[in-house]
């Protein structure tokens, strides 16, 4: 038995591995699940099927006890349901929809592990201050992605700065972040922060993964040039981050 949390956004708690129906139910499946798509696309009968059983939020915590074929039988220990199971609801979920625990505390802290979980958000609309599947901000984003993967990260930009090691520019690595400032007239406060994707590009070019207020939503880019005049340097989360 293994101990997980929920990486997509929203995760679908299915009756069986073949509960989901083809074309149906895309939407729900996978790590960028897109529970508003699929709720759309359904129709009145659609709506009451009853392979689905429950949907479990990001981060939510559940028990693997089987993994076969892609899929994980898992218990929703959130999710009490003593007449099914006393420890949690239990059901199906897609493997991919799942983050391991690894239950080594000793185990060397890898802050690259976050930046698949932030992949699962791309597409999410950006809201200022927002931390759900149906809006989230740049420094929400960086945060319960650290969260996901076990470490606890403070809630501001400023203050995810603050908890970083410095890193040089042009040694920053996939799992570091970058920090900017509001303006390229005024460097001293952190107004915005995203994940380093890739190593710096033969052309200088940098790669980030952010929720991005411009654009009104999470994406992966080469840095544009309005973000490069406002970059103020990167950073490596410290498996502790001081108080």
């Amino acid at each position: 038995m293994m101990n997980a949390t929920v990486a997509a956004p929203v995760a679908t708690l299915w009756a069986r591995p073949d509960s989901p129906r083809p074309g149906v139910d895309t939407a729900a499946l996978g790590p960028c699940s897109s529970p508003r798509s699929w709720v759309d696309g359904l129709d009145d009968a659609g709506r009451m099927y009853t392979g689905i059983l429950t949907q479990l939020l990001h981060g939510e915590p559940v028990l693997i006890e089987e993994v076969r074929d892609g899929w994980a039988r898992v218990v929703a220990t959130a999710q009490p349901a003593a007449k099914l199971d006393p420890r949690g609801y239990p059901g199906w979920l897609p493997l991919d929809q799942l983050t391991v625990r690894d239950g080594d505390s000793d185990k060397a802290f890898d802050p690259v592990a976050a930046v698949p979980v932030a992949r699962a958000w791309l597409g999410v609309p950006y809201v200022w201050g927002g931390m759900s599947p149906y809006g989230i901000d740049c420094s929400g984003l960086i945060h319960i992605a650290f969260r996901q993967v076990g470490l606890v990260l403070p809630r501001d930009a400023d203050d995810q700065f603050a908890a970083a090691e410095p890193v040089e520019l042009g040694t920053e690595q996939p799992g570091d972040l970058y920090f900017f400032c509001g303006s390229p007239t005024d460097r001293t406060s952190i107004k915005h922060v995203g994940f380093v994707t890739a190593a710096p590009l033969p052309d200088g070019g940098r790669r980030m993964l952010h929720a991005c207020g411009d654009g009104g939503r999470v994406v992966e880019e080469v840095m544009p040039a309005p973000r490069v005049d406002t970059l103020i340097g990167a950073g490596r989360v410290r498996l502790s981050p001081p108080a």
